[in-house]
């Protein structure tokens, strides 16, 4: 008898937790608006949204006349017969060396480009429209992920939770199997199990507590902190939350989604490119001048003045048929951006009726799991007692609380499952519920 007895407190001197490690809490709110900043795909789409900006503002240059300057100087010699000054037009004598210099501003401004300004103008706007589209998208989706990382490390820190009770509940139940052998009144195989059942116990919380940390290590990476970080409840993660109205969501996401609102803006600019592209039929019509000043070491380099306007018009009858293989590709990448968008609807409706029906599974789950962690809580004060008393044996106390912990977990996994649906929803949205 002593040396069992030995052994049990062996058991209990040994088995001790894994180590806690500090760690930094984040709410949900914290570690979304950490994600959004370190995030590549959030980084990348807000530098698209800077360069289609760009190009709106070239596109809107375009109907500015484009100006340059020049400077210029040369040293000539004439020789042999008389000839022409290249720079300032004088007729020199031959066997003449000379010096001159230049400047002079010249301008373009395409006063009608059969529409093709326009119509680049708003191909440049709808390229903008969709790069704002796809950051939404982008922040969205990282918004989804941390979110599923934060769920995950605060679900497992709640399933760590449960595990201690259950090692709680195990070495009271040893506990009592002990008193119990010293009275007589049980045999050394309650006490047996009830040492299996605490060391049983004790495995699941160091495999659970060691979850915990690859989840805080994860979440740590995606909000681009080091080491762990621990995730803090707070009162958004109550559940269930406020009810939705899924035909509402349904009519706004069909019309608001980001991967709706970047497919319209891609047809959009598909449908400017094929305007642009028709402005090769058109006749270009193009205003230039210049105004210069020339002198020479003749005339102790005195400027003179040259002046010039011209109005040209420039009409492509036939290029080889290139202008009809523009507009025959723009047409149909249009196609193309078309069954793109009417897809992307598509997507949007499927998505949100199996994330409907997912929530609606988890509200349910909640309810149920939550009667069946009373019922069990209740059995189990039940089954020890009895125990206490003799009147079953520890098989049935060790059944009464293995169908707790299983209740508990269960309830966990229904509180998680309807907040990833929640999670989901918005991210379609692209917008917080």
């Amino acid at each position: 008898m002593r040396r069992f007895e030995l052994v049990i407190t062996l058991c209990l001197a040994l088995a001790s937790g894994v180590r806690a490690q500090e760690t930094r809490a984040v709410t949900l709110a914290e570690a979304v608006a950490l994600a959004s900043e370190v995030n590549p795909s959030v980084i990348q789409a807000r530098g698209t949204v800077r360069t289609t900006g760009a190009g709106v503002r070239t596109a809107k240059g375009s109907f500015l006349p484009s100006l340059s300057g020049d400077v210029s100087g040369g040293s000539s010699f004439s020789d042999g017969p008389s000839r022409t000054d290249p720079i300032t037009g004088e007729l020199l004598p031959g066997g003449v060396k000379s010096q001159s210099v230049g400047l002079g501003v010249s301008g373009n401004l395409e006063i009608f480009t059969g529409f093709r300004r326009g119509a680049d103008l708003r191909a440049a706007r709808g390229r903008e429209d969709r790069a704002g589209a796809d950051l939404t998208e982008a922040i969205a989706q990282s918004t989804l992920q941390v979110s599923n990382d934060f769920y995950a490390a605060l679900s497992s820190s709640e399933l760590v939770a449960v595990r201690r009770e259950t090692v709680r509940r195990a070495e009271e139940q040893l506990a009592i199997a002990v008193a119990k052998l010293a009275t007589r009144a049980a045999n050394v195989s309650d006490s047996l199990r009830a040492v299996v059942q605490l060391g049983e116990a004790r495995l699941q919380l160091v495999s659970e507590e060691a979850r915990l940390a690859a989840a805080e290590a994860t979440l740590a990476q995606r909000v681009g902190l080091p080491g762990r970080v621990s995730a803090r409840r707070d009162a958004s993660l109550d559940v269930p939350g406020a009810p939705i109205d899924e035909a509402a969501l349904l009519q706004e996401a069909l019309a608001r989604a980001p991967s709706v609102l970047a497919g319209e803006a891609a047809v959009r600019s598909a449908q400017a490119s094929v305007a642009a592209a028709r402005s090769g039929y058109f006749p270009r019509l193009i205003l230039s001048g210049n105004y210069q000043f020339a002198g020479n070491n003749q005339n102790d380099y005195q400027l003179f003045t040259n002046r010039r306007i011209s109005l040209g018009v420039s009409w492509p009858l036939f290029n080889g048929f290139r202008r009809e293989e523009e507009v025959v590709q723009s047409q149909v990448s249009l196609d193309n951006e078309r069954g793109r968008l009417a897809d992307a609807r598509r997507q949007v409706e499927s998505r949100l009726a199996a994330q409907f029906a997912a929530l609606d599974a988890a509200e349910q789950r909640i309810t149920l799991t939550q009667l069946s962690v009373a019922a069990a809580r209740a059995d189990v004060t039940v089954a020890l007692e009895r125990y206490r008393l003799g009147s079953i044996g520890i098989v049935d106390l060790n059944s009464a609380q293995a169908g707790l912990t299983r209740a508990e977990e269960a309830a966990v996994s229904a509180r998680f499952e309807y907040l990833r649906a929640r999670a989901e929803i918005a991210a379609i949205l692209g917008r917080p519920l």
